[in-house]
């Protein structure tokens, strides 16, 4: 096995697009790392200059020990798993897995055994000697993992491979690659747009926007401590609610003003331990950050963190919990930031319509007992130990 390690990485296509800007990320031996960004971020294009498949503008690559700048990609010794599963249709399963130790002239029955223990691994022993077109696509994409398995390369290359999957498919097959990569201990670098993905599977996450690299670090360290808005605002689904908001010293304490200064909500200690730059801000104006999870019942807070007479828009029921959206008089964020984070340009406008009328709806997450009414108005509580802060034109957390 081997690390892989970008080391000022850039790539400029003949056009003179750049898509990769000074890219530095080392993924450890046997460690699973995800690359993760909206479209267009150069997350594909990173994977395939480690695959050979792209040409390097600048900077070195490394698998190994070894500069891999101006190697073929037979020469780098990986194995990539693509989003369509590429198999040939005339083959077997057993056959397909194979090909490429035959293209190899590995010796027939070590590509027989090679190939019989990762059918093993995988649960596809029994439809070895089935065609690709009997299987279902949960199954082809095993049988992609497996031609790779068989070739033991330093390291598995993976680009969006369950973005085929339906929905359901692609939540059982998400458990499956964490398990296989954690049971085969290869160096896995995996590519994807979905960031519940990138959440669930990986060691690490390293999060892309425009070809720059924004952060790197484990999937729980990203969702509470973004460096910026921009990944705040893509980590987290539902996403994480952002408002302008206005710092106030008073009395030695810290305190937020939300809905042009009709809501004042009290910000411990605790808040201002992760986020001091806050505290520099006083009378000043932040991005102030709030996930839907850190919201609760007016009754579970002190009086100075109850947000109240909020007019309930939407009540989304989903068994285990409810989402409650409610209407703030609080301008949303609407930075280059936010518009990367949110990659959705629909969703983008509606938020500069929400913002033209100075206001927008956040979503609150609660248990789903008494669901309020749309119309409603309540009062909800916040947990504003929690809350983030940011600097509204660098975007940057206010550390």
């Amino acid at each position: 096995m081997a690390n892989i390690v970008f080391e000022d990485i850039q790539k400029v296509f003949p056009d003179g697009t750049q898509a990769i800007f000074d890219l530095n990320l080392e993924v450890n031996d046997q460690e699973f790392v995800i690359l993760v960004g909206p479209s267009g971020c150069g997350k594909s294009t990173a994977l395939r200059m480690v695959a050979g498949l792209e040409d390097i503008s600048g900077g070195k690559m490394y698998i190994g020990d070894k500069v891999v700048n101006d190697l073929t990609p037979k020469e780098r010794d990986i194995a990539m798993v693509f989003q369509s599963y590429a198999l040939y249709p005339h083959m077997s399963v057993a056959d397909n897995m194979g090909f490429a130790l035959k293209l190899a002239k590995i010796d027939k029955d070590e590509i027989e055994r090679r190939v019989n223990d990762a059918a093993e691994i995988l649960g596809l022993t029994e439809y070895l000697h089935r065609k690709p077109k009997a299987l279902s696509g949960g199954q082809r994409q095993r049988v992609a993992m497996g031609r790779a398995i068989v070739r033991s390369p330093q390291a598995f290359l993976m680009d969006e491979p369950l973005s085929n999957l339906d929905a359901k498919l692609r939540v059982a097959m998400r458990a499956e690659i964490a398990s296989l990569q954690n049971r085969l201990g290869v160096t896995t670098l995996y590519v994807t747009h979905d960031q519940v993905e990138a959440m669930t599977m990986g060691d690490r996450v390293a999060v892309l926007k425009l070809g720059r690299l924004q952060q790197v670090d484990s999937p729980q360290q990203l969702y509470d401590n973004p460096d910026n808005l921009f990944v705040a605002g893509f980590i987290g689904s539902p996403a994480m609610n952002m408002a302008e908001a206005t710092v106030r010293r008073d009395d030695g304490r810290l305190f937020v003003e939300l809905d042009n200064g009709q809501t004042r909500l009290a910000v411990p200690e605790e808040a201002l331990e992760r986020y001091p730059g806050a505290a520099q801000r006083d009378g000043g104006k932040v991005a102030l950050g709030i996930r839907p999870e850190h919201f609760t019942p007016p009754e579970e807070v002190a009086d100075e963190q109850r947000w109240r007479g909020r007019e309930v828009t939407l009540v989304e029921m989903l068994g285990a919990e409810m989402l409650v959206h409610f209407h703030t008089d609080s301008p949303p964020i609407v930075s280059e930031d936010m518009k990367a984070a949110i990659d959705d340009e629909e969703a983008f406008e509606d938020l500069q319509r929400q913002a033209a009328t100075g206001g927008q709806d956040f979503v609150s997450r609660f248990e789903p007992t008494s669901p309020p009414k749309v119309g409603d108005s309540i009062d909800v509580g916040v947990r504003t130990e929690h809350v983030h802060f940011f600097d509204i034109e660098s975007g940057a957390a206010l550390r």
